[in-house]
């Protein structure tokens, strides 16, 4: 096969060398020959594509040289123009055609990647590629599952099965045009099972249809289905095990291989419902009834019938001795297939017989039938003597002709003859001839072939009977075919089954040429791309070859029909003239070694044939005698087999031709048809005929193909062999489409990855010519750049590059072949001179700094010597100074006892100087004694005065110290204050603003309206109108005396009235909208105001405290001067004290008690102060603290109040926005009631204009005895008809009926209070109008007591037949009047039931009443058919997720400073502000919103509505988890980020709600937890278990506490969908794969995520709930809300801020003001007050 990257040129190879860098990843092939399966023995060469590196380039004249090196670690020599640039993304790519490289060896490892990760289905193109898994893929396939690709266009959701049968379904509807989706393969591909899931989502899209119309008895008539029946589409369903069993046997390369073709064609309604179906069958293998060779099997109908038939069918078909005794079973040694059982494979069949509607006598005979094909088989045949002659061989073989003929309905003398006997007619001769053994046998196995394949046809016909007659659909526009046919084949040895197959895939393959081509040809138009004539390989010389071209050129399908007419032609004859009349043609191969075949080259390659056996399977011929012995059968079955052939039509023996709708069951006479023994019909011919009826259909269809791949011969799991995978590729056509799209354009980029990825080939400063946006880091913010910059900066990529043939589409831009690989070549160059550059930086920076370090060591060891050199000197002078001090001690020690002795000598004198001092001393005591005295009091008053100086001093510093600090504080609180001022006033001018867009949205809301009364008055208007136009009609009716025209005039009242209250309702609404607006925007003034005037006061009070602080700062100074000047004083007297102190030595004495007094009074002193000054401190601080603490309480009541506003603003601007939604729906409601109403009159004048045609017929009807109003309504009798259960099955004498009376009584409540909307009444529980109230609806009131009253008369069937008719008519009410109406029944429902219960309380009809109660408060369909209205109330998309300017605001929020994600703030709080996505959050608020305060309005209990938008939480929550789980775009971590933002402002609106309308903040939480899990793990957690992983770190405990509410399949499917969509080619490397196969092996070894309660439990087999999540069942209520909703009805609360003058009332007085309230409403209809069925509402 020619190479499917670029071709090399001259210029090209030129460049080679900077195509292939040092380090580029590439392709290197390594070529393997091997013996080729062709018949002349010759070998083939097979290309293996092995990964490697490019290390060198070398040129070698124009050539360039690579020297690359494999994964293996092998360096290899190869030329440039013979690798393949490596994908970058190979292992994301769901599409082919999005690769950067389209060549072999991306193809096969894209594969290989998603084969790995159980994504066995990828696109190519249009074209799906599925691989077969051979094992269990869970959560792949289910109803859940199909519901996801829904109405999802194709290539939205990852590549699946699902999304090629939608998109067949969608263009069907949409374009009108019937559709085709053609599925191939070779055996073991899954072509069977692949059309299996197709049929099943159209079955699943079909019934949604059905169930979305109501189905009824007019869908049952209109799709063609008897009472009962299945639909047709599970009819077609359930037909594949038939046609299995009959059509599938075992092959080596499969267990379940389709061995004919099959094409179902689908028809439907314009309402996309099934209406018919019919199938065609092509070319059943007839060869393997008679000849299988191990390890395949035959059919598997025979191994079925022996292995499950009863004792009784074992004895009536003869099969005691089981497989091995039938020779056509025997010849293989395979029995039994592994996983199947047999047995129970028969019981299936069986089924499916009766399905398709055949009956015991019938499936009895098809059992005989294949029963006698096997007995057949055993007749074995043999020669005696010299008679060549053909006779029994034994007694086995007369048994077993006995038992065919049994089972065959003929006589066994005649079943031998017919085998073995020949009647030639000649002109008035008749020759009966006998045949040989081998005649005989070949006769026998000819009766054995037609007799099973007409018994297929018959089957095939059948079904289609039952499933609609065949090609009853052919001539619509809305049908879809779906083509299970098989692929190319090609085996050591190939014959006439091969050679048809390979012609149906040649003229397939051509039309598949021509389809991919016109695509090619529509994207490059959509894309505006002027594009010129693109030649493609076109295999019309082959199809030449095999069909012919004229008499020049026969072809091998007329050169073998030829053969078969010529008498006495064989295998031989049939090779020469193949050889000699084709050898000419170029796909004409005639082998020397094997002289009788021949070797055709096929699009898909050479192919080998044997001539041998061709002429025998190209016989179809029909055996005079084989018909004529059916046709003589007693079984009807075998008769109609061979009618057609007994009767001469000239067809042949079947062959797994379209079966006709149905076979004659009577036959002609032998002799009226018979010209000559054998009637020739070639299977070639017919086949032929057959394919070319296929084309012609499929030319009329528009195609879808489904390629199905067998990953390995083996059909092991996990398991791609690339070279068996490539094969398969090239013979479905893939590669070839491929090299399509390659010969135009075949690299084809978006704008914004392109210009992010080649934008550094650039030249430096282009960014700056470009005026491109910068991020804060300096580099280009392309999610801020605009359309047109990205643009030109594409333009300016492709011009620098020098490449020229390039093209910009609209989306896109478009590279020849090779262009992408010199960009690629551009960037690497780029990349590696950015990493040269990178390098030299980084290496000089590591010499300098080793010159740093080196510097750094030697200072280090300069200074360590000049350290030791210092030690040592200073070491040298301690011993110096110790040797010095040694000798000083030793001469003080010689010098002390020189002194010593010294000292000795003078005790003498010494003893004589103090006797002298002491009688001096005396002498002097006595005289001096009183001025000693005088100096001892002079010293003591010195020492107090010099105290008194230390205390003075020590109190002045603690008092000037703490002076300076309460300055301090006084300073710093001041600028508190004016900081807080300013805070303020900027708050004021913020509250300003919101007031002027408060008063801005008053206004308009008033004009909204203004406009709304304006629309309301014009309706009004037309109303009056209408009203007037009925009643001039009512009028003229009266006047012509038109009886039945009264009745309909009544109706028009009725419904002018219905449409005047919804106009009021309507009118009531907008004023009530209106006056909340006004009220909320005079709060908001009030708001503003009462701010405004709280800051003014602030404003004055931190004034004064400024005044304050600074008279206490201007009072501490001065006190502080005045303690400076005492104590300078204090300094100057101690000073003076001093100077007179050796003065008064003498009176020191005398001062020392009062300087001790003087010192105790100035202690006290200096406490008493200490302890002044200390309050003092206290006192300033508390105050201080007090005012800040208010200042701070006033500023957050204001924020809160601010924060109130703006919230109530935000939500306010919701609201208004989902009431222009209502106020629509409405005007659309009424535009329809016009509609309506112009019916009504339009039958009101015909009815008037057939009144004078029925006068004379009504004058002559006599009247009915029954009285008017007498009869049930509709719903009535509809309950009547089936109220009664199907298992009691009374007798219709005592089938519970409505007396005339009760069911007038009953139809009166119906039209009076349920079809008619009445009000609810307010039932007061004190006298004044602040006392709190019950809202009972009255339409409760009514249908509850009637119900009591009805009890007591009526019996418990009657009962229950008034309490379903009751039922019924509020469901049907209520779907018709859409979310109100069902608001209004919710409310209603919970009322009867807690009225119900409460009022039947000691009644002995008490117990059925109340289950009836509990039946209505537990109303499920009403509640459903509630969820299905809010869920479509509520706009969950996904597209915020991927907008571009959603992920462009998340990128700028940027991740939180901790690593946790930006999460956008609820809105009206501060920082928040509408970004991107804003707007569509905001819708699925209002949305939110208008369901609470549509529940409210409608009197729904508080209770209830917690309940309900719990539940709507949920619904968000599952809708955007399988969004995330399906859609890959949705799994990036912008999208992650925009998620999280939302989830917040969706809890913040359950807060701003408030606790009892709404759940908490918590309860909230809860309810998003799951997609907030997924979110949280996208953006942060799934790296984290990536790095575990890949360190082998456990990370099973991390998911338990990271996403403990999701299963391991869902977060498989969120970390294979995970990419960072911030970083351009970030892309699933090794380490996710690492992530995944952990993950895998969780999967199979773990049942549960976590340990304890948080872990989620995992079902394995429930493979659907571990991955999808159902949306509706959030909304199943629970039954305790639903109980204390109701209990509110019946039950008063009083309020903490009410104060009644009496208790609040409960129980049976409760009930009386309830009823007393109830009677005396105006809304009580009048018709029931003046009837007399209702005294109720007389009495008491």
């Amino acid at each position: 096969m020619p190479s499917l990257g670029r071709k090399a040129s001259t210029p090209l190879e030129r460049g080679l060398s900077q195509v292939y860098p040092q380090g580029t990843a590439v392709w290197a092939p390594r070529v393997e020959v091997l013996l080729s399966a062709a018949a002349d023995g010759s070998r083939k060469r097979v290309t293996h594509w092995l990964a490697g590196i490019v290390q060198a380039a070398e040129r070698k004249g124009d050539a360039v040289d690579l020297k690359v090196r494999l994964t293996s670690g092998d360096v290899v020599q190869i030329t440039a123009t013979s690798v393949h640039l490596q994908n970058e993304r190979d292992d994301v790519i769901d599409d082919l055609v999005k690769s950067d490289f389209l060549h072999e060896p991306g193809i096969l490892h894209t594969l290989h990647v998603r084969y790995g990760l159980d994504s066995i289905y990828t696109y190519s193109g249009s074209i799906l590629i599925a691989v077969n898994p051979h094992k269990r893929v869970r959560g792949l396939y289910g109803p859940r599952m199909m519901a996801q690709y829904r109405g999802a266009a194709l290539g939205e959701l990852s590549p699946h099965v699902y999304a090629i049968a939608e998109q067949a379904y969608s263009a069907m509807m949409v374009d009108e045009q019937r559709q085709a989706i053609l599925i191939s393969g070779e055996s073991g591909a899954g072509k069977t099972e692949s059309a299996k899931l197709v049929m099943q989502y159209l079955a699943h899209r079909a019934g949604g249809g059905r169930a979305a119309n109501g189905g009824g008895e007019a869908g049952a008539d209109a799709r063609g289905a008897s009472s009962g029946a299945a639909p047709v589409e599970e009819q077609v369903l359930e037909s594949n095990p038939l046609l299995e069993a009959f059509g599938n046997a075992k092959t080596s390369r499969n267990d379940n291989s389709s061995r004919f073709g099959k094409f179902v064609q689908i028809d439907f309604d314009a309402m996309g419902r099934v209406v018919g179906a019919s199938i065609s069958t092509y070319l059943l293998e007839r060869s393997r009834v008679v000849s299988i060779k191990s390890p395949e099997r035959s059919y598997h109908i025979f191994y079925q019938l022996v292995a499950g038939a009863s004792r009784e069918q074992r004895r009536e078909f003869g099969l005691e001795g089981g497989v091995s005794s039938f020779r056509y079973l025997a010849q293989s040694d395979a029995v039994l297939l592994q996983h199947v059982d047999d047995a129970e494979e028969f019981g299936h069949t069986l089924d499916a017989l009766r399905i398709i509607g055949l009956d015991a006598g019938a499936v009895r005979s098809v059992l005989s039938c294949v029963a006698a094909v096997l007995h057949l088989g055993n007749v074995a045949f043999a020669t005696e003597g010299d008679c060549d002659d053909a006779v029994l061989a034994d007694v086995a073989a007369e048994d077993a002709v006995e038992i065919a003929a049994r089972l065959l309905g003929v006589a066994p003398e005649a079943l031998l003859a017919a085998l073995t006997r020949r009647v030639l007619e000649t002109r008035g001769e008749r020759i009966v001839k006998a045949l040989g053994a081998e005649a005989a046998a070949e006769s026998r196995d000819a009766l054995a072939k037609a007799l099973y394949a007409r018994l297929f046809d018959w089957l095939v016909a059948a079904v289609n009977r039952k499933i609609g007659s065949l090609g009853a659909g052919g001539a619509g526009a809305r049908s879809i075919g779906i083509l299970d046919i098989y692929g190319f084949e090609s085996f050591d040895t190939n014959s006439f089954e091969q050679l048809c197959i390979n012609l149906a895939n040649e003229r397939l393959q051509q039309h598949f040429n021509g389809h991919v081509f016109k695509g090619e040809q529509a994207e490059y138009a959509a894309e505006g791309i002027a594009w010129s004539y693109v030649d493609f390989v076109d295999n019309q010389d082959c199809l030449d070859l095999l069909e012919g071209a004229g008499p020049a050129l026969p072809g091998v399908f007329p050169l073998i029909d030829e053969a078969c007419r010529v008498p006495g032609a064989g295998d031989a004859d049939l090779a020469r003239a193949l050889r000699s009349r084709l050898a000419a043609h170029p796909c004409f191969r005639a082998p020397k070694r094997a002289p009788t075949g021949f070797a055709v080259e096929h699009y898909a390659g050479e192919v080998a044939y044997a001539s041998e056996g061709l002429l025998d399977k190209n016989r179809d011929f029909v055996v005079a005698e084989h018909s004529a012995l059916a046709a003589e059968s007693c079984d009807p079955l075998v008769a109609a087999l061979f009618a057609d052939a007994a009767g001469g039509a000239g067809a042949g023996a079947g062959g797994g031709g379209a079966a006709s709708s149905g076979a004659p069951t009577s036959s002609t006479p032998l002799t009226t048809a018979r010209r000559s023994a054998f009637q020739l019909s070639t299977v070639a011919s017919r086949f032929r005929k057959q394919l070319a009826v296929l084309m012609g259909t499929l030319d009329a269809c528009h195609p879808h193909y489904i390629r199905c791949i067998k990953p390995n011969p083996g059909s092991v799991p996990g398991t791609l062999a690339a070279g068996y995978v490539l094969e398969q590729l090239r013979a479905g056509g893939v590669l070839e489409a491929v090299r399509i799209a390659c010969a135009g354009f075949p690299t084809r980029k978006a704008f914004l990855p392109f210009a992010q990825r080649y934008a550094l080939t650039l030249p430096d400063g282009w960014r700056v010519r470009l005026e491109l946006p910068l991020n804060p880091r300096g580099f280009v913010d392309w999610y801020a750049a605009g359309d047109e910059q990205v643009v030109a900066v594409v333009r300016r990529i492709l011009a620098t590059s020098g490449m020229e043939g390039w093209q910009l589409g609209r989306t896109r831009v478009f590279l020849r072949a090779g262009q992408l690989a010199q960009l690629e070549g551009a960037r690497g160059r780029r990349l590696a001179g950015s990493a040269l550059r990178i390098q030299s930086a980084f290496r000089g920076m590591a010499a300098r700094g080793e010159l740093r370090r080196a510097r750094a060591a030697a200072a280090s060891i300069q200074a360590h010597w000049r350290g030791h050199r210092v030690r040592a000197g200073l070491a040298a002078a301690r011993r110096d100074a110790a040797a010095t001090r040694l000798q000083a001690a030793w001469r003080r020690a010689v010098a002390r006892r020189a002194f010593l002795a010294a000292r000795a000598h003078r005790r003498a004198t010494l003893v004589q100087a103090l006797v002298r001092r002491h009688l001096a001393r005396a002498r002097f005591l006595r005289e001096t004694e009183a001025g000693r005295r005088r100096a001892a009091a002079a010293a003591d008053e010195a020492g107090r005065a010099a105290a008194a100086v230390a205390i003075q001093r020590h109190v002045r510093g603690a008092r000037g110290r703490a002076a300076a600090a309460a300055l301090r504080r006084q300073r710093a609180t001041l600028r508190a204050a004016l900081e807080a001022r300013e805070a303020l006033a900027e708050r004021c001018a913020a509250l300003e603003a919101g007031s002027a867009q408060a008063r801005a949205e008053l206004s308009s809301a008033r004009g909204a309206a203004a406009a709304s009364d304006a629309r309301a008055a014009q309706l009004a208007s037309e109303l009056e109108a209408a009203r007037a136009d009925a009643a001039a009609a009512v009028a003229a009716a009266a006047a012509s005396g038109a009886e039945g025209a009264a009745a309909e005039a009544e109706a028009v009242r009725a419904s002018a009235a219905e449409a005047a209250a919804a106009h009021e309702r309507a009118r009531a609404a907008a004023a009530a909208e209106l006056e909340l607006a006004r009220r909320r925007a005079v709060e908001a003034e009030e708001v503003a105001t009462r701010a405004r005037s709280e800051a003014a006061a602030a404003e004055a009070r931190s004034v004064a405290a400024l005044a304050a602080a600074a008279a206490a700062a201007a009072e501490a100074e001065k006190r502080l001067e005045a303690e400076l000047v005492v104590a300078q004083e204090a300094r100057q007297e101690a000073a003076r004290l001093r100077q007179e102190l050796a003065a008064r030595d003498a009176e020191l004495a005398a001062v020392k008690e009062s300087e001790a007094l003087a010192y105790t009074q100035h202690a006290a002193k200096l406490a008493s102060l200490q302890k002044a000054m200390n309050e003092y401190a206290a006192t300033a601080v508390s105050e201080a603290e007090e005012r800040a603490a208010d200042a701070e309480a006033r500023l957050s009541r204001q924020e809160e109040e601010l924060r109130e506003a703006a919230e109530g603003a935000d939500h306010l601007s919701g609201r208004v926005v989902a009431l222009g939604g209502r106020v629509a729906k409405l005007e659309a409601e009424l535009a329809a009631a016009a509609q309506r109403e112009a019916g009504l009159r339009a039958n009101l004048e015909a009815a008037a204009r057939a009144a004078e045609e029925r006068r004379a017929a009504d004058a002559e009807v006599p009247e009915s005895p029954q009285r008017d109003g007498g009869a049930l309504d509709g719903a009535a009798s509809a309950a009547v008809a089936t109220a009664t259960p199907a298992a009691t099955e009374p007798s219709p004498r005592d089938a519970p009926v409505l007396d005339a009376a009760a069911a007038a009584s009953l139809s009166t409540l119906l039209s009076a209070a349920v079809r008619q909307r009445l009000p609810a009444v307010r039932v007061a529980l004190g006298p004044s109008r602040k006392d709190p109230a019950l809202g009972v609806p009255l339409a409760a009131w009514l249908v509850s007591e009637s119900l009591i009253v009805w009890a007591g008369g009526w019996a418990p069937q009657q009962l229950g037949l008034a309490a379903e008719a009751v039922q019924g008519t509020i469901l049907t009410t209520a779907a018709a009047g859409g979310l109100t109406a069902q608001a209004y029944w919710l409310a209603s429902t919970l009322a009867i039931g807690a009225l119900l219960k409460m009022r039947t309380i000691g009644r002995k009809e008490g117990a059925l009443l109340l289950r009836l109660g509990d039946e209505l408060i537990g109303f499920g369909a009403l509640h459903e058919c509630l969820a299905g209205a809010i869920a479509d109330t509520l706009p969950v998309t996904v597209g915020v997720l991927l907008s571009d300017q959603a992920k462009r605001s998340a990128r700028r929020r940027g991740p939180a400073p901790n690593g946790s994600p930006a999460v956008t703030p609820p809105p009206g709080s501060p920082g928040w502000s509408p970004g991107a996505g804003a707007q569509s959050w905001q819708a699925l608020l209002g949305a939110l919103t208008n369901v609470v305060e549509t529940l409210r309005g409608e009197g729904v209990p508080p209770p209830a509505v917690r309940a309900l938008a719990a539940a709507c939480l949920r619904f968000v929550d599952a809708e955007l988890l399988n969004a995330l789980l399906l859609r890959r775009d949705c799994c990036s971590v912008s999208a992650a980020r925009v998620l999280l933002a939302g989830l917040a402002e969706l809890r913040g609106w359950a807060a701003y709600l408030g606790p009892e309308w709404c759940p908490g903040r918590e309860t909230a939480a809860a309810a998003l937890e799951r997609v907030a899990q997924a979110a949280r793990y996208l953006v942060q957690g799934k790296d984290d278990c990536v790095r575990k992983a890949h360190r082998g770190v456990p990370i099973l405990a991390d998911l338990g506490r990271l996403c403990p509410s999701l299963t391991l399949q869902q977060v498989y499917r969120l970390t294979e969908h995970q990419h960072d969509d911030w970083i351009a080619g970030a892309g699933l490397g090794s380490q996710n794969m690492v992530l995944l196969e952990t993950l895998q092996r969780l999967m199979a070894s773990q049942p549960s995520m976590a340990d304890g309660d948080s872990g989620a439990e995992w079902d394995r087999e429930d493979e659907e709930e571990n991955l999808l999540v159902e949306p509706m069942e959030a909304f199943q209520l629970p039954r305790r809300a639903l109980t204390e909703a109701a209990r509110c009805f019946v039950q008063a609360a009083q309020r903490p801020d009410s104060v009644l003058d009496a208790p609040v009332p409960s129980g049976p007085a409760l009930l009386d003001l309830i009823d007393q309230a109830c009677r005396e409403s105006d809304g009580l209809p009048q018709v029931l007050r003046s009837s007399a069925e209702f005294p109720f509402l007389q009495s008491r």
